[in-house]
């Protein structure tokens, strides 16, 4: 009887886990980021026409994924508050990726300043493997690395003041 108690409420505790997951986060339980928390293999199109992937991203402690869609209001947002105060992140890598068309990406990284940023990357990833290994379900999608490690990731952005304090105003 004890063990089917203990079964019961071991039951109990994950439908109400999973539920306040659902209710709180609109996260795919199933995305791989949250087994693997290392930088995902990628390859994209830089809107300079080179390519760029995962094992060329410099050495700095903090790198931040961006998924972004150039007609995005909230991401056109991201751009621009992010781009005022880049002179705050410059111990911060950042990679900008849509699946757009590539005169869209390119249009949206010189109308916010991206393309002028030595520390910030924009491109297209042709293999999807970005968005498979984060499976966002909005943009902005933003995740924050600290030494190739996952810290933390944001559904709908990250406002400066919360960037800051996880890269210690750095």
């Amino acid at each position: 009887m004890k063990k089917a108690i203990a079964v019961f409420s071991l039951f109990i505790v994950s439908v109400v886990s999973s539920m306040s997951l659902s209710a709180q986060s609109n996260i795919d339980p199933n995305a791989p980021f949250l087994k693997d928390k290392n930088i995902p293999r990628f390859t994209l199109n830089l809107t300079t026409g080179k390519s760029f992937s995962n094992t060329q991203i410099p050495k700095t402690r903090f790198t931040c994924i961006i998924i972004f869609s150039p007609d995005c209001s909230h991401c056109q947002e991201e751009a621009t508050e992010l781009t005022k105060n880049a002179d705050k992140f410059k111990s911060v890598f950042f990679i900008w990726n849509s699946y757009k068309e590539m005169n869209d990406i390119k249009a949206f990284a010189t109308k916010y300043g991206l393309d002028k940023q030595s520390n910030v990357i924009v491109g297209r990833d042709p293999e999807f493997s970005i968005p498979v290994f984060f499976r966002p379900r909005m943009t902005p999608f933003v995740a924050i690395y600290d030494k190739g490690q996952l810290l933390k990731v944001y559904e709908q952005g990250v406002k400066v003041p919360e960037l800051l304090k996880i890269i210690g105003g750095k």
